[in-house]
């Protein structure tokens, strides 16, 4: 029933506000380029090689991104982009999202109008309909509720791929290559952690572990996390537990862009299923990523981590990026998929990674 509702809401959108016949804009005359993308900060994270791909193929054009303040430190410091514009108020395909504001929304196009280029990375009603309203000369997006008719060229069916590749796939459409370009994050001038002074000693840990994530389901339990960590101060490492503001008191909290510098100087990083694990990944930091209701073969790989999945029967199927418990957000298997892990095969996993950078270390 979903699926033939979205065809006839494109099929009829197709009829009434067709953009077929609109010509692609040439390199030279694109001035400004505008990305839209309103999921968590993962996702945007593996934008960044479209984006960069984008400014190749315009290298005369300004890019605008527009993302929820959650993803704002993500893009810090991207050399690639003039202007990180926040806005929170529009709902995506998520839970827990709050209602679009329609009328700061509206707002939002007015201030986009005028772009040579749109390119919506989140393919929900809410951003087709900020790409309709913004009015841009060329768009390319997702289709995946039908709305993609708003776009001058269209992903559609959204194609179950690794997430990279996909959003890739879509900057295609743009005429842009982003084949060999990997995820980054650019943390150049960054202040260390706690301290205002940029070219002050990082502190060293052998071990961060980090034990927040989005979502309850992707959680690991923190007593867990704390005899991890008596495990392996007991051998004479130095380990830290570090979190954000939910987190419990005894966590360090600390932004992601602190949390990611301090890591640098680590010889582990232990995460959940989480953006800031990939971005720490992709620093060269040897890395333990615990999945628990994400299928990590939608995710980018790095030479450096050690992907924990406990694969169980109602895990997410080969061609699905989650479990059926990701919505609404219950799971109806006592969480086992993370409760299962236990602090033996964690410290075997951190026991494989402190051996790697060992070697490293020495060469």
């Amino acid at each position: 029933m979903k699926h033939l509702l979205s065809s006839f809401i494109h099929a009829v959108g197709a009829l009434l506000f067709s953009r077929r016949d609109r010509r692609v804009p040439s390199p030279e005359n694109v001035r400004r380029i505008v990305i839209t993308h309103f999921h968590y900060l993962g996702d945007v994270f593996f934008t960044t090689p479209a984006i960069t791909a984008l400014k190749r193929r315009f290298p005369g054009a300004a890019i605008d991104v527009v993302v929820k303040s959650r993803a704002r430190d993500v893009l810090l410091g991207n050399p690639d982009i003039r202007e990180i514009i926040c806005f929170d108020r529009l709902c995506n395909d998520r839970t827990r999202e709050p209602r679009t504001d329609w009328r700061g929304l509206r707002a939002l196009a007015r201030r986009l109008r005028g772009c040579d280029l749109l390119v919506d990375f989140t393919g929900v009603p809410a951003s087709c309909a900020l790409a309709m309203l913004a009015r841009p000369r060329w768009s390319v997006g997702f289709s995946r509720a039908g709305f993609g008719f708003v776009f001058d060229r269209e992903l559609r069916p959204v194609p179950e791929i690794p997430l990279v590749e996909r959003y890739n796939a879509l900057s295609t459409l743009a005429g842009a290559d982003a084949s060999g370009l990997m995820p980054a994050i650019h943390l150049e001038g960054d202040a260390v952690p706690g301290s205002p002074d940029k070219n002050a000693a990082l502190p060293s840990h052998d071990i961060l572990l980090h034990v927040g994530a989005g979502f309850p389901l992707k959680l690991w339990p923190v007593e867990n996390f704390r005899a991890v960590a008596e495990h392996f101060r007991a051998r004479g490492l130095r380990v830290a537990l570090v979190g954000g503001p939910s987190d419990p008191a005894e966590i360090i909290n600390l932004t992601l862009r602190q949390v990611a510098a301090l890591a640098r100087g680590c010889r582990v990083y232990v995460g959940l299923d989480t953006g800031l694990t990939h971005i720490v990944a992709s620093l060269g930091v040897p890395t333990v990523a615990v999945y628990g209701p994400t299928n990590p073969r939608f995710l980018p790989r790095w030479p450096n981590e050690r992907v924990v999945w406990t694969e169980l029967a109602c895990s997410a199927a080969e061609n699905e990026q989650q479990c059926a418990a990701v919505r609404p957000m219950r799971c109806s298997y006592e969480h086992r998929c993370m409760q299962h892990l236990g602090v033996d095969r964690m410290i075997q996993e951190i026991n494989q990674c402190l051996a790697v950078s060992s070697i490293s270390s020495q060469n």
